[in-house]
């Protein structure tokens, strides 16, 4: 009989709860639970990303990597039947070996002068030391027609004094995380983000065209008036949020919560047919000095 009743209160209390209805303002699903035992009324998972155009709200995330270096990390010198989400050298010379280390959870990339990544860095002179994850790829893995969120910590080192954050700065850029197609290619990364001018974040407008003149970088430093300060020794978070498309592509690129760029509505999708890859690790333009960032949290999903 005290079983019974505590049911019932159960019952009435768990009624009363959904009086209010889910946050949204929906009423919660009926469903059945796992082993067919009673209901249960669920809300739908959804997640706001906040200023994009008409408020758009996607349910269901679905995180396919979280990553905090604990177990250390392995990465295969080359794609040859790479597992799904697995970690892959993304480039000819494996200059990450010497540059990489992993210790207490954090993934630390030391990239010195002369480390070039394959035959064409030297020509353009510029400097890499990556680890590489194919997200995208045909029907496997992340739908290619989903909306597909990156998030990663990073924390330049305790060394980072202002000399070398005049050294940082003059330089022309050091990035420190990209998105982009698989394979050679003449084209700018789809996404980025930079250590350089206070944090950077960049979206390419490929806008519909095979020549390079007529892209748009949508190159986009952190407000003047922003209060974060990279440069602090602290951690700090970049957030990535893409959906691949020609004419329906959109961006949004946030530091600490804090947006730099969003962008929607044009071509971030140069080669369709081809995989998409995310990279983490230091590329740059050449330089006289050693650059160190660390890496901890990376976190990859999309919106179903």
């Amino acid at each position: 009989m005290k079983k019974l009743l505590l049911l019932l209160t159960l019952s009435f209390f768990s009624i009363q709860g959904f009086a209010a209805g889910c946050p949204d303002g929906s009423e919660p699903a009926k469903t059945v639970s796992a082993d067919g035992s009673y209901y249960e009324y669920k809300c739908a998972i959804e997640e706001t990303l906040p200023d994009i155009a008409d408020e758009i709200t996607v349910p269901g995330y679905v995180i396919v990597l979280k990553e905090d270096f604990s177990k250390g990390l392995k990465y295969k010198k080359n794609k040859k039947n790479l597992k799904n989400y697995e970690y892959y050298l993304p480039h000819d010379h494996d200059t990450t070996k010497k540059a990489m280390t992993i210790k207490d959870g954090v993934m630390t990339m030391k990239l010195e002068p002369g480390m070039r990544g394959w035959g064409g860095d030297k020509n353009n002179a510029t400097e890499r030391a990556e680890i590489g994850m194919i997200i995208i790829d045909g029907d496997k893995l992340i739908p290619r027609d989903k909306l597909i969120k990156i998030k990663f910590d990073f924390k330049l080192p305790k060394e980072f004094t202002l000399d070398s954050f005049r050294k940082e700065y003059l330089n022309w850029w050091t990035l420190i995380s990209q998105v982009k197609h698989d394979g050679k290619s003449k084209y700018n990364p789809q996404f980025s983000v930079y250590s350089t001018e206070r944090g950077v974040g960049k979206c390419v407008d490929y806008n519909n065209s095979k020549d390079q003149g007529k892209h748009i970088q949508n190159h986009v430093p952190l407000k003047s008036y922003s209060k974060i300060n990279i440069y602090d020794n602290k951690w700090h978070t970049f957030e990535i949020y893409f959906k691949l498309g020609k004419d329906d592509g959109y961006c949004q690129i946030k530091l600490d919560e804090e947006i730099i760029i969003e962008k929607e509505n044009y071509d971030n999708d140069i080669h369709p047919e081809r995989p998409v890859v995310a990279r983490f690790g230091i590329y740059r333009y050449e330089a006289d000095f050693i650059q160190i960032v660390h890496y901890d949290n990376i976190e990859i999903g999309y919106y179903n």
